[in-house]
């Protein structure tokens, strides 16, 4: 057994050789969240960037037909569907879908750990996304659900560096030491995998700062995400440990959103209503 900075180190060279095959964002993705942040899409243009990808039409289709537009009368098309929903929504819709697929490609030892993963990073970015629209930052809300899907993507990084290393080399690990890894690398290595994917500099900033002891309040969006993680882990929507005492209402980035009592009661009750359907779905 390596000790932790000998891992750490073994890590680091695997990944600076190049003998790693990190996750390949979708391109599709990529192109519309940064078309649509330069205002450049409509309805026509997003339609035919994914009309060739049967699952995004799919899931757009679910989308548009959902409980949400109850009394609406049924669409069957992509165009109507992307009229319905709008160009910004269909934006995260495609982002949510691909982010999906990353976190389910693996068949391996971490399966069980990508899918509790995926879980609490759909939570923080849902939460993220409601909190933003509820408590004042609307403007901000498209970003909040993108930057939770993005916070802990250095841990979707490192797990498919450990698989790699475990089943070429023979690595034994036990699930503290595997934990252990994530929590002291993954902010380096999600920033890391954001500047390959040329994701905007700010969601890369939120990766890096997420747990300083001392972050800086004045980022409204690295306040959500921060608050909205714990809130996470508080109803036991979490990757790798749950604690029913963290105090929210102490936490600095409540002050500096300008949240009350009742913002986050309705937070924790949106969490704890997506943590019932995941349970039921089970």
């Amino acid at each position: 057994m390596r000790n932790q900075q000998g891992l750490m180190d073994l890590i680091n060279q695997r990944l600076a050789d190049g003998e790693v095959e990190l996750p390949v964002f979708d391109d599709i993705a990529l192109q519309i969240d940064r078309e649509v942040r330069e205002n450049k899409l409509d309805a026509e243009l997003i339609c035919k960037i994914i009309e060739e990808d049967q699952v995004l039409v799919a899931d757009l289709l679910r989308m548009a037909n959902s409980s949400f537009f109850s009394g609406m009368s049924p669409v069957s098309g992509l165009k109507d569907a992307a009229v319905r929903l709008g160009v910004r929504q269909i934006a995260s819709i495609v982002f949510s879908v691909s982010q999906k697929r990353l976190y389910s490609a693996s068949k391996g030892i971490f399966k069980s750990r990508l899918k509790n993963l995926w879980l609490h990073t759909s939570a923080v970015s849902i939460g993220a996304r409601w909190l933003a629209a509820n408590a004042g930052y609307r403007n901000r809300a498209d970003e909040a659900f993108v930057a939770g899907l993005l916070h802990d993507i250095g841990k979707l990084s490192l797990l498919c560096v450990l698989e790699e290393l475990i089943t070429s080399e023979g690595l034994e690990l036990t699930d503290e030491e595997v934990s252990g890894l994530l929590l002291m690398m993954h902010c380096e290595h999600g920033a890391m995998l954001l500047t390959k994917w040329n994701i905007p500099e700010f969601f890369k900033t939120i990766v890096l700062q997420q747990q300083d002891e001392e972050p800086d309040l004045n980022n409204e969006l690295l306040c959500m995400i921060r608050l909205v993680d714990k809130a996470c882990i508080l109803e036991g929507i979490a990757d790798m440990h749950f604690d029913n005492a963290i105090d929210l209402e102490s936490m600095p980035e409540v002050k500096a959103l300008s949240l009350t009592f009742r913002d986050l009661e309705e937070l924790r009750a949106v969490l704890q209503s997506m943590n019932d359907d995941t349970q039921a779905a089970a």
